[in-house]
């Protein structure tokens, strides 16, 4: 039987698909992923085959029987391959719980379940899948659950009272799919409401004059059933014949149903009753809930007089509370029931709790709303179906009748992005009813994309720097510059940024100097923003350049080469509940070219002398004092490139003690090439350039290697 009702829904959505669908493109449309399917019980349901369009956008249906069914979800990927997809993931809801994580299966398709939590009161169900591939995409998936509700009511008895409340309980595969709406609502025969009680439904009839009534009964789900190839949010209507008799005793009716009562209240409340002849003037009368002697007392009427309406004046002083709905009152003299009558005693409505729910988050009890923001409000206390809730400057988007009675009501609620308030109250009816809303300015941390740094000559975007900055020359100061403009955009606030600056001075050789820490910077955003009003009013505000030379004992213009100006900007965290962000970014003082003094020790330089045919043999080891310049590699910190170039005395074979060898000294002018790396103490740098000999009086050239001890 299963089996045959699948089939059925499956025919029927793809019957429907056919004829709402669109040649318009579907939201997979240049995705990796080619379908998604959701598998209910034995039937299937696919994005491509089933899709329904409607107003405008395409919806993804399938059948559900149960309140918090588990479905299994299959993402399809282009090609077969997971090779095609970096990552998918399926973000987490409040609508859902992921039973499964998500795993690729078969090197066909990503399998995961889910169990939806309260599917008939989910307003707008989706799935939001998150693809990376060459680069982030999120698909939002609409769902549209139906199901094969019904509900009918079980009528055992057919004979009614006037004045007497009678309940039919009604019954149906799915109470959670049944749309309540428990006020009051009246016709020529009878009133009638909807109760929920102890997990059941009950249609509440309360007869209005004797006779033959035909009560109809039409129900309405909250999510649609297919019926005869449409979708419908309602049944067929039911009619049942009853018998309405007259009051087995004389039935009274107060001009109001409702009084609302506050314990501690002395004074009576004037109302009018219907007239009747056992009913004597200036008599105090029992109103109690039961028939039976002895009852607890719900309230006293004494009567005053007589109106030309065919009403009794009277003064209700209530005792106690009463609903109507738990039975019948009875009016006695003494412990003689005279009249039956009803009506409502109900507390004074009251705001007991309020909670908030932001997108993305959960409920949260808290009085503090932000501008430009749109939330869920739950109210929870007392009497509240009853109310005429207005709430001060704020844009009520819509109240959910369907999750409203007497202790809780929700409302969806925007604050518009100027409102000029620091608090709006909750009014019932044009009554303050104590409650307020605290409007708090957005004080969440961004990135530091409106920070910019100037240094000598050269401005950076904090944001932007991933590296250390060489300047070369002096460093004249460092500033930073704040743009108020780029914090707040549009709809995105983000509010006041507490900043705090840790600055370290390190000098050539690695050794610390210098450490600030200025720790009240407070940044507002200026007159582009939406708030610009409620920033500007507050004190503390620095949109000033800030100047480090300001803060330093070690100015930036007197450091050495090779110093390096760290400077560390973050958040101050304790103002965004531990978040916020941190950059770091390093100045150094660059230098192209350094000077010293080196002295070597060449050994077996080949030496040409000019004018001299041929070449000599290889010298002895020499001695040679050369004042150099070594120069650093573009953008490199401290890194010498392989070469040298000075100028200095050679003192040619100085340790070689051979009576004959050919002692001179000469002028030269040298090219050397040295390793460079630092931990290297012994080196063989290789020599060439040209020279004068002062004792021989000629010019020579030279090439060869030479001795170099690093300490």
């Amino acid at each position: 039987m299963m089996h045959v009702k699948s089939v059925i829904f499956s025919v029927f959505l793809l019957l429907l698909s056919l004829h709402c669908r669109t040649q318009q493109n579907n939201v997979l449309s240049g995705s990796v992923l080619t379908d998604v399917e959701i598998r209910v019980d034995t039937s299937l349901f696919t994005y491509n085959n089933n899709r329904v369009l409607l107003s405008g956008e395409h919806y993804l249906p399938f059948h559900f029987s149960k309140n918090d069914p588990t479905v299994e979800l299959r993402f399809l990927v282009r090609g077969g391959s997971q090779s095609n997809v970096k990552s998918i993931s399926l973000e987490k809801s409040e609508d859902y719980v992921i039973l499964d994580s998500l795993s690729f299966v078969n090197e066909q398709y990503y399998r995961t379940r889910i169990r939806f939590k309260d599917l008939a009161n989910t307003e707008f169900p989706a799935l939001k899948i998150n693809v990376v591939r060459n680069n982030s995409r999120q698909i939002l998936i609409p769902l549209l659950p139906f199901s094969d509700a019904y509900a009918t009511l079980n009528i055992t008895e057919g004979d009614l009272y006037i004045g007497e409340e009678k309940r039919f309980e009604i019954l149906s595969n799915n109470l959670a799919n049944l749309k309540i709406d428990q006020r009051w609502q009246k016709n020529e025969k009878y009133e009638f409401r909807y109760l929920t009680q102890d997990d059941k439904v009950f249609l509440v009839i309360l007869p209005l004059a004797s006779g033959k009534v035909d009560l109809h009964f039409t129900p309405e789900f909250k999510k649609p059933n297919y019926k005869q190839g449409e979708l419908s949010f309602k049944d067929k209507t039911q009619s049942f014949e009853l018998q309405v008799r007259g009051s087995r005793l004389s039935f009274v009716r107060f001009d109001v149903r409702e009084i609302v009562w506050s314990p501690g209240q002395r004074e009576g409340v004037e109302v009018q009753l219907d007239s009747h002849r056992d009913l004597l003037l200036n008599r105090t009368y029992r109103i109690e809930a039961t028939d039976e002697k002895g009852g607890p007392l719900v309230a006293e009427i004494f009567t005053i007089r007589r109106l030309s309406n065919d009403k009794i004046l009277c003064s209700f002083r209530p005792y106690n509370y009463h609903a109507q709905s738990e039975g019948y009152l009875y009016i006695k003299q003494g412990d003689e029931p005279l009249f039956i009558t009803n009506m409502s005693i109900i507390p004074e409505p009251k705001i007991d709790r309020v909670s908030i729910l932001r997108s993305g988050g959960t409920w949260v009890e808290s009085n503090d709303l932000f501008p430009g923001e749109t939330v869920e409000i739950r109210l929870e206390g007392m009497s509240l179906s009853r109310t005429k809730l207005f709430f001060e400057d704020l844009e009520e988007i819509v109240s959910d009748t369907l999750l409203r009675n007497d202790n809780v009501a929700h409302f969806r609620l925007r604050v518009p992005i100027d409102i000029r308030k620091k608090a709006t109250s909750i009014y019932n009816n044009k009554k303050n009813t104590g409650v307020t809303f605290n409007i708090q300015e957005r004080q969440r941390p961004r990135q530091f994309d409106f920070i910019h740094v100037d240094y000598g000559n050269e401005t950076r975007l904090m944001s932007d720097v991933n590296q250390p900055l060489l300047h070369r020359g002096t460093i004249g100061n460092v500033t930073f510059r704040f743009d108020g403009n780029r914090i707040d955009e549009q709809e995105q606030l983000y509010g006041k940024q507490y900043l705090e600056i840790e600055v370290r001075i390190i000098d050539e050789r690695n050794i610390l100097r210098e450490k600030q820490v200025i720790d009240n910077i407070e940044i507002c955003p200026k007159d582009g923003s939406p708030r610009f009003f409620a920033y500007n009013s507050s004190n503390g505000c620095m949109n000033e350049p800030l100047s480090l030379n300001d803060y330093l004992t070690n100015k930036t213009h007197a450091l050495n080469n090779w110093s390096k100006i760290e400077i560390i900007v973050r958040h101050r965290k304790s103002f965004y509940n531990g978040r916020g962000y941190t950059e770091r970014i390093e100045i150094i003082k660059e230098k192209l070219m350094t000077f010293d003094v080196d002295l070597s020790i060449p050994a077996g330089l080949l030496i040409k002398k000019v004018g001299v045919d041929g070449f000599p043999g290889l010298s002895g080891i020499s001695l040679s004092m050369l004042a150099q310049f070594s120069f650093y590699q573009k953008g490199e910190i401290q890194r010498l490139r392989p070469y040298k170039i000075g100028a200095g005395f050679l003192a040619q074979n100085a340790f070689n003690f051979n009576p004959d060898a050919d002692r001179d000294l000469g002028i030269v002018i040298l090219g050397s090439v040295y390793p460079t790396r630092k931990e290297r103490r012994l080196s063989f740098p290789l020599y060439a350039g040209f020279g004068y000999f002062l004792n021989e009086a000629r010019f020579f050239y030279l090439i060869g290697p030479g001795i170099r001890v690093n300490f």
